[in-house]
């Protein structure tokens, strides 16, 4: 297993600044169809602003981090504004809710999109699934997708980070090198129905099968909060581990469950599994007792200092707002959209194929310890980095999750998403 060094200090001002490092920038197309002097511009873009679209769940299961990812984004956008704007413009963001509904995410998605550079997020697996494809076709830059697999054949998609397959690789890599699972073991994966959840299971499978252990699969459906019966069965087949691709509804359940049931087995759960909110539920004891977390982003309680620089923001702006890992996530996703900006800025061209062009121009992005560093976009259909972040739930770190490694797993490595 390899396990990755820290980012390095960065000084104050290059940590608020975070800029970011890509391959190279393509001149593009400079003819001023459209724009002002030698700048095209298109959808979105007036003289004087830029608007960028946000469709995200302030009603379904992940309402709760989405609230907090949408006052980081404000937050950002109104910082980068006060400094000067991207290309001599305001950014303003235009937030629409879709209740992690894939038809409503369709719905939104088409009367926003002729006044929209671009998607800075579209949360969800099934409704980003819904939204890629149409955004494809219009030439629209989508970032904070989530992380499914199926997300990485779009060339306008930009995956904050390891997608949930290598998240479910890691997760089984981390259990047999660091957990004592041992060869020959049953572990369960107990997932969502749809693109998040097979994602995740491909992973887990693939690094079952490297490792030597045997899956048993649970498949459930948001719905499903009640975890009794999946937690049984997995008691039953006598399971070492579990990796859990679901929501933190689901997190708390199945941990309760089987510390009720007296299974001490670790529980490694990907990225939007954990909340801190959990930590006042009956299930606490178990969650600190058992649970893991495997973050594409770094935790809230990093010590790097561009994730000190998202939570001060984040505090400034909402001082009794609750916290977590959507802090950072939430602000490196700004951040890889106006790495975008500029870009399609530099190259004259401020359209939304600009702005994808500008992405696929990036191979080799640091960002400064928010996420692991070296991400490649370059290569359409593979996850831009094998890296992830573990954490164990810890009842005195901030936001509840304590950072315990940063490793990209051999089995992370050796995935492959299929052509």
């Amino acid at each position: 297993m390899k396990h990755l060094p820290r980012a390095c200090a960065l000084s104050l001002a290059a940590a608020t600044a975070l800029a970011m490092a890509a391959c190279s920038t393509d001149p593009g197309d400079a003819s001023s169809s459209g724009g002002s002097g030698d700048l095209k511009t298109g959808n979105g873009v007036t003289d004087s602003s830029i608007n960028v679209g946000v469709l995200t769940d302030l009603s379904g299961p992940f309402a709760a981090g989405a609230a907090v990812q949408v006052t980081e984004f404000k937050a950002y956008w109104d910082q980068v504004n006060a400094d000067g704007g991207v290309c001599d413009r305001d950014v303003a963001v235009d937030v629409q809710d879709h209740g992690y509904d894939p038809q409503k995410a369709v719905t939104l998605y088409r009367s926003m999109a002729p006044d929209v550079i671009a998607l800075q997020q579209v949360l969800g697996g099934p409704t980003s699934a819904a939204v890629l494809p149409l955004a494809q076709q219009d030439d629209v830059y989508v970032g904070g997708v989530g992380w499914a697999g199926s997300a990485l054949q779009y060339e306008n998609n930009q995956l904050p980070g390891a997608s949930y397959a290598i998240q479910g690789a890691n997760a089984i890599d981390y259990m047999v090198d660091e957990l004592n699972v041992a060869k020959g073991s049953k572990v369960g994966v107990v997932y969502f129905a749809g693109d998040y959840g097979n994602d995740a299971l491909a992973g887990a499978q693939h690094a079952a099968d490297e490792r030597g252990l045997e899956v048993v699969a649970q498949e459930i459906t948001p719905a499903t909060t009640d975890l009794s019966a999946q937690a049984s069965a997995l008691a039953q087949e006598g399971v070492a581990g579990v990796v859990l691709g679901a929501a933190p509804a689901q997190l708390a359940s199945l941990a309760g469950v089987l510390g009720s049931q007296g299974a001490n087995v670790p529980i490694v759960g990907l990225n939007p599994t954990f909340n801190p909110s959990l930590l006042t539920t009956p299930a606490a004891d178990a969650l600190l007792a058992n649970v893991y977390s495997i973050t594409a982003v770094a935790p809230y309680a990093s010590d790097t200092p561009a994730v000190k620089t998202a939570s001060d923001l984040y505090t400034k702006a909402d001082p009794q707002g609750a916290i977590g890992w959507e802090v950072p996530l939430a602000y490196v996703q700004a951040e890889l959209l106006k790495q975008a900006l500029d870009g399609a800025c530099d190259s004259g061209d401020l359209t939304p194929a600009g702005v994808v062009a500008a992405l696929r121009d990036s191979s080799s992005v640091d960002t400064q310890g928010l996420l692991p560093d070296g991400l490649d976009y370059s290569e359409v259909g593979q996850s831009p980095t094998t890296s992830v972040y573990v954490s164990k739930v810890d009842a005195q770190a901030p936001a509840g999750l304590k950072l315990v490694d940063e490793l990209s797993g051999p089995s992370a490595e050796s995935f492959s998403y299929g052509s």
